[in-house]
């Protein structure tokens, strides 16, 4: 048994002991409607708030999603940068812009390969 099935396993029998709990205060809350003033009241009722807010916090995705970028990935700019540098020098013969162009696209496969990895 995987670890993230072990630890979901742990969660859904918490989530059922936390909704038979939430049962029990229930029915004391119906019991005491007579008397809404009392402490008994008052606590049961806090208790049911308080398990339903660590039921949903139980329920609540543990991993954060990602946050969508608003352009395109700077590997893939350094890359067009690049191929556009080197076919220009290349077209004009300035061997300059040539080696700027390649150096550029290398540059790109390092940022990617980088920003893949984290």
């Amino acid at each position: 048994m995987s670890e993230n099935d072990a630890k979901a396993e742990l969660v859904a029998q918490r989530i059922a002991e936390l909704e038979a709990e939430i049962h029990r205060h229930s029915v004391t809350l119906a019991h005491l409607q007579a008397v809404p003033d009392s402490s008994g009241y008052r606590y049961a009722a806090e208790r049911i708030e308080a398990i339903v807010a660590e039921i949903e916090a139980l329920k609540a995705p543990t991993e954060k999603p990602k946050p969508e970028k608003d352009g395109p990935p700077v590997h893939t700019v350094l890359l067009v940068i690049g191929a556009i540098v080197g076919l220009y020098g290349l077209a004009e013969h300035v061997w300059t812009a040539v080696l700027l162009g390649v150096a550029l696209v290398g540059i790109s496969q390092l940022v990617r390969h980088n920003a893949e990895d984290s």
